[in-house]
């Protein structure tokens, strides 16, 4: 029996509209590729440049004003915790710039982690001048020629107390989801050794990890130091069932003027060049700062591809763990 003619219209109204509703496969350009290459030249690390080219093909240069959905979301977090020194002002102003260059269509949000301060004791545990500080941050990267335009700045204590019935179970699921010794492995972000945690220093990489989540961020380009977390929230997307897992774009880590110093250190003012430095104060550090041998620098090589295949192992030791549990507690 053929169709009645209102049964044709339906199907083909229907037909219709799941081609209209299948956006058309976008052709990967040369712009496109331009901006691929500057984003990933911020990192030492991508994880991983397949991902982040869907995220460009999705999300970026020629999406903005077609109605077509969100932009690409970066986002880093910073503890206002004291003085800035060139690593956190000139080279952060630097790679937020070609993250967001004219055309990318890119946003990058800085999660300003007052509260996380405060969880680590930073400033004596005074949040009126951890707020203070995060200002005084945010000055500095405007006078460091940071382009404000596609740039957002969050408080956590303002967004955590604004939107807890959101916030809040994104955390309990996240921690739900890990066992407490994964959650320590991840401590180390926080500059602090497992045997000398508080409790809230335990809460803190189940906080950061759902930031990732709270924010909305595609890509999570913080510092190589912070690589144990952001791992932690593409296992979450594993356990949790989700599809689409965060970009970890991780940035070199500028070294210490002093010899074995991985990176530059606030607490220790010869071994970092700070933002409001003299140039009397800048020319004595250069001056001062420890210069490895090209022996010395081929053996803490090997040292460095020696711990990262233990960081492989262990990591990948952690989420068979995790695995585990899962299946037996379902």
């Amino acid at each position: 029996m053929a169709p009645s003619n209102a049964s044709a219209n339906e199907s083909a109204n229907t037909t219709g509209a799941k081609t209209k509703d299948k956006a058309p496969a976008r052709e990967w350009t040369p712009a496109m590729e331009s901006d691929l290459q500057r984003i990933l030249s911020v990192g030492e690390e991508c994880i991983s440049a397949a991902e982040l080219k869907n995220l460009i093909l999705s999300k970026g240069r020629g999406r903005d004003g077609d109605g077509d959905g969100p932009d690409i979301r970066l986002y880093d977090g910073f503890e206002p915790s004291g003085r800035m020194h060139i690593a956190q002002g000139v080279y952060k102003s630097i790679n937020v710039n070609k993250c967001t260059a004219e055309g990318t269509n890119a946003t990058f949000c800085f999660w300003v982690a007052d509260w996380f301060a405060l969880m680590n004791d930073k400033m004596g545990g005074d949040l009126d001048k951890i707020i203070v500080v995060g200002q005084y941050l945010i000055e500095v990267w405007k006078a460091a020629g940071m382009d404000l335009s596609h740039v957002e700045f969050r408080w956590a204590s303002d967004e955590i107390t604004g939107q807890a019935h959101v916030y809040w179970p994104l955390v309990l699921d996240v921690a739900r989801r890990f066992n407490v010794t994964r959650i320590k492995k991840c401590c180390q972000i926080m500059g602090r050794l497992e045997g000398s945690l508080t409790a809230a220093q335990v809460l803190y990489p189940l906080m950061q990890c759902s930031d990732v989540f709270f924010l909305k961020a595609d890509v999570c380009q913080l510092g190589v130091d912070q690589r144990k977390v952001n791992m932690l929230a593409r296992e979450y997307c594993d356990a949790s069932k989700k599809k689409f897992k965060p970009v970890i774009l991780s940035h070199h880590m500028l070294y210490g003027l002093k010899k074995g110093q991985e990176k530059m250190s606030k607490s220790d003012p010869d071994s970092a060049i700070f933002m409001e430095d003299t140039k009397e104060d800048v020319e004595r550090k250069i001056s001062n700062a420890f210069c490895p041998t090209k022996e010395d620098a081929e053996r803490e090589k090997l040292e460095q591809e020696r711990e990262s295949e233990s960081k492989s192992e262990s990591e990948s030791e952690s989420k068979s763990e995790s695995e585990s549990e899962s299946k037996s507690e379902s």
